[in-house]
């Protein structure tokens, strides 16, 4: 298979996907090209590091389409360190992250939470990866938080966890790191392949976003509306018509759990599976996977059925 590095056309037809994927101004598509033409260069570093994950967010980002994973990882994006997808294995990996640690000006990449009661819990090679992490952050230009764990904590830092799994920013707090203009939250459960590859080719070519929430550090680009009000379903909501159990092709999700209001994505917009589905279109609430609080509470499910016994005068 042709390994022909890509071409400036090829770039702005991947800028086009991306801000078309996302729904955002046409003014988005060269700027895109431009981060990802930089990023094929060589001229920024992608390091990406897993700590307490599934690597749901790894798989996500194969799950890429426009441009494909074989493509984005061999012509567009050079992870320079990966634990799950990376070719060097063995001593020759370690090798890499040494080198690593003594570099600096790199995108730092980190799926997964960090277990700070049992360091332990989660190693590279025979060092925690808290001690690695310590070393990688204060070179990195930029620090992506991939995924709600690695954003928020989740689910490995659910009520109870005995690890004591931690976010990226409180574990940068801890240790006293300067997060302002260098910390970016990328959540979802798992992060979505085109706000990962947006974010990596935005901060390439116009470094720090200006616009961003400034509680939840996400990028108003991809996480600038709640869930709630881009819904499919708005109408059903406003009408005061509530869906009656799961898979009801009409009524709002509301009632059923539903946590839209307190979720920001652009899910309505750039779905998931290459475009074909996504969780209200397929009749099931969302679960509020980009929430700070998501899986937090052992007496919150993420499905419920009237659990406040709401009427339909809300």
């Amino acid at each position: 298979m042709s390994m022909k590095k890509l071409k400036r056309r090829d770039f702005l037809k991947l800028g086009g996907f991306l801000t078309a994927g996302m729904f955002l101004p046409d003014s988005f598509t060269s700027v895109f090209a431009e981060g990802l033409e930089i990023i094929q260069e060589g001229k920024v570093k992608i390091v990406w590091i897993q700590g307490q994950s599934c690597s749901g967010c790894s798989v996500s980002l194969l799950n890429s389409n426009d441009p494909e994973p074989f493509d984005l990882l061999t012509k567009v994006i050079s992870l320079v360190f990966h634990q799950t997808v990376g070719a060097a294995q063995g001593h020759t990996a370690m090798d890499v992250l040494a080198k690593l640690e003594r570099m600096k000006g790199y995108i730092l990449v980190i799926e997964g939470s960090i277990p700070d009661k049992i360091p332990e819990a989660c190693m590279i090679d025979s060092r925690p990866i808290s001690v690695i992490l310590e070393r990688l952050i204060p070179n990195a230009s930029y620090v992506l938080a991939a995924g709600t764990c690695a954003a928020f904590g989740g689910i490995p830092g659910a009520e109870g966890n005995s690890t004591g799994a931690i976010s990226t920013e409180a574990f940068m707090k801890k240790n006293g790191m300067p997060i302002k203009n260098r910390l970016l939250n990328i959540p979802s459960c798992p992060c979505h392949p085109k706000s990962i590859v947006g974010t990596l080719a935005y901060l390439a070519v116009k470094g720090y976003p200006q616009k961003i929430n400034t509680n939840l550090l996400t990028p108003n680009m991809f996480y600038g509306v709640s869930t709630h009000d881009e819904c499919p379903r708005y109408h059903y909501y406003e009408r005061k018509m509530f869906a009656k159990y799961l898979g009801d092709p009409k009524g709002c999700l509301f009632k059923l759990g539903c946590l839209g209001q307190i979720s920001y994505t652009n899910c309505p917009h750039r779905q998931w599976n290459g475009g074909v589905n996504w969780c209200i279109r397929a009749a099931a609430p969302c679960i509020g996977c980009s929430s700070p609080d998501f899986a937090k509470r052992k007496d919150y499910p993420f499905y419920r059925k009237n659990e406040h016994n709401l009427d339909d005068n809300i």
